[in-house]
């Protein structure tokens, strides 16, 4: 019986491209299981139909904290866990998505001799990879890294939902008025920012837009209305959304910018600063950027007179960022990391 381990967790990008996976590792495994924590992956993974294996695991807090000390022992016991499951699958393989999650199960993998085949999304390692790469049999990224000092690393792209190229903008119920159409997200989570702006600034939006606002749960407000604006705290079908939008205002994850990428959408992004990550989103929007596929504002200088001209502007050069994003047939990168997979 052929057996793959998928790992991975922390945010729902860690876990979702591994979703878009598994028509494909259902064509070459008899099992395939995920090993996590008690996080967003377990809800994904056996959503899904995975069997679902749990660890212990451990965050590093970016400030000072006590919580900090308690990682070595956290992390020993993760690697416990991981190490008994693992000999009992015996998998063929280990398919890591990166976060903290992963960090005991690509230890453990690499300590039983077990292949494993990682990917990073953004434009720079994040933490668990960087400590696990030259654990890697294979690490597979999204974009050309800078940090390129492992042998074992190949370009490969994003781990792309087939899904989303057969969007359905009828489904979408919003006046058909002539007016351009802007879709509005903020990531799995919703932006409090970006929603701020947008019912701040909504009146003058409505008169030149019709917009789809995605607030991400629990951040939706029932006070802003236009008969022209739609507001959803989440949206199933999110292939519909972007098939209708001329022009997507959303942050940068790395999940977001390559489905926008691949299918050609204008954009304005909004990266999550500094001082609230790592600055992975601003490391991918600048490199879009400079791509000519997309304009980027920066949240500490986001206000409602430049979101609404630069709207404007990449609206009107909409086919300049149309052919830059054509330009780039490297994005969709899932056949290729199915390849290693295999």
């Amino acid at each position: 019986m052929r057996t793959i381990v998928l790992t991975g967790g922390g945010t729902a990008g860690h876990v979702l491209p591994q979703m878009a996976l598994l028509p494909y590792l259902k064509l070459y495994y008899d099992r395939i299981v995920y090993i996590g924590g008690n996080g967003i992956e377990k809800t994904i993974a056996m959503q899904n139909g995975l069997s679902y294996y749990e660890i212990t695991t451990v965050k590093l807090r970016r400030k000072l904290t006590l919580k900090n000390l308690l990682i070595p022992f956290k992390l020993f016991k993760g690697i416990n866990d991981a190490k008994r499951i693992l000999r009992q699958l015996k998998p063929d393989i280990v398919f890591s998505k990166g976060g903290f999650v992963a960090l005991p199960v690509v230890m453990a993998a690499s300590h039983l001799r077990i292949k494993i085949v990682a990917h990073e999304s953004d434009m720079s390692l994040g933490l668990a990879n960087r400590l696990t790469a030259k654990k890697c049999q294979v690490l597979c990224t999204t974009f050309p890294l800078k940090e390129n000092k492992y042998s074992q690393m190949v370009q490969t792209g994003a781990i792309i939902r087939q899904s989303i190229y057969k969007g359905d903008p009828k489904q979408i119920k919003l006046p058909i008025n002539g007016k351009p159409n802007l879709l509005v997200m903020g990531g799995s989570l919703g932006s409090t920012a970006i929603n701020d702006i947008i019912w701040s600034n909504l009146s003058g939006l409505c008169q030149q837009w019709n917009v789809l606002h995605i607030t991400g749960k629990g951040k939706s407000n029932g006070k802003y209305h236009c008969s022209n604006y739609q507001q959803l705290e989440f949206i199933d079908a999110p292939q519909n959304a972007f098939a209708w939008a001329d022009v997507v205002l959303t942050r940068s994850g790395s999940g977001t910018v390559s489905e926008l990428l691949a299918l050609q959408k204008p954009a304005i992004y909004v990266p999550l600063p500094k001082n609230e990550s790592r600055g992975d989103q601003i490391q991918n929007a600048n490199f879009l950027h400079q791509l000519g596929v997309c304009e980027v504002l920066l949240q500490e200088s986001l206000n409602g007179p430049d979101l609404i001209k630069m709207l404007g502007q990449v609206y009107r050069d909409r086919q300049r960022y149309i052919v830059n994003c054509g330009r780039q047939t490297w994005i969709d990168g899932t056949n290729k990391i199915i390849d290693y997979l295999k």
